[in-house]
């Protein structure tokens, strides 16, 4: 387990060289070398587009914009990243507790990293109090993936990636308001990106039955494991 941004400001893949990790005053940022085929639940640049940089912005705890998309707008010009090529998460959990994990896999290579709090953990499919919208995420989640996937195997990725989470919040028990299981936090957003070389075979699932699919759910639980487990170090330490 590697939580590198404690102790450095970039860190450097052993699987993928060319994908950079560095962190930064305020984000973290990941670039790649070549525009990767991405689909997010990003805040900036969401959905399905190309990209080179990727960044996680770390906001106060009492963050409150009425226009969250035109003041990453404008943090984007003051980092100087590419505004058509960028996808960018908010968060208010600490980016220097993120945990990177890797691996080269069945005819993929793959690097996930990870920041999280659980200070707003809930359950899904449970009737709770709900509002028009959040602006900032507290489990993010960055899969990157030297390899080529379908469309449908990208969304499965979404799909492998938030069970996986659930599952290790059940494992580090993490329950809501009312003592049950939570499976996330309720401003949680997870980006998927990959180069889709055409040197690759064309993984068509990304399940837990598949080995990509297995490897995004042990990576990812692995990271948030990893993420909440020094968190609530860190914690006791204050108290």
């Amino acid at each position: 387990m590697v939580q590198p941004f404690k102790n450095q400001l970039h860190y450097h893949s052993k699987v993928w060289p060319e994908l950079s990790l560095k962190r930064r005053d305020d984000h973290l940022i990941f670039e790649s070398t070549l525009p990767l085929e991405s689909f997010s639940s990003a805040v900036y640049g969401g959905g399905f587009q190309m990209a080179t940089h990727y960044f996680n912005w770390q906001v106060p705890l009492r963050y409150d914009s009425k226009n969250p998309v035109k003041q990453i707008e404008e943090k984007v010009n003051i980092w100087g990243y590419p505004k058509q090529q960028t996808i960018g998460l908010q968060t208010a959990a600490k980016i220097e507790l993120g945990s990177v994990q890797e691996i080269h896999g069945d005819e993929f290579k793959m690097v996930v990293c990870v920041t999280a709090g659980v200070g707003n953990k809930a359950r899904a499919g449970k009737k709770r109090k709900t509002y028009s919208a959040y602006q900032y995420g507290t489990i993010n989640t960055f899969i990157f993936i030297d390899g080529s996937l379908t469309h449908s195997a990208m969304i499965n990725s979404i799909i492998t990636a938030t069970e996986a989470k659930a599952a290790a919040l059940q494992d580090l028990h993490i329950v809501d308001e009312a003592g049950e299981d939570a499976t996330g936090t309720t401003t949680d957003s997870v980006v998927i990106a990959a180069t889709q070389d055409p040197a690759y075979p064309t993984h068509q699932f990304a399940g837990t039955a598949t080995t990509i699919g297995n490897s995004i759910g042990c990576l990812v639980y692995d990271a948030l494991t990893e993420v909440v487990t020094n968190w609530r170090e860190e914690e006791k330490l204050r108290c």
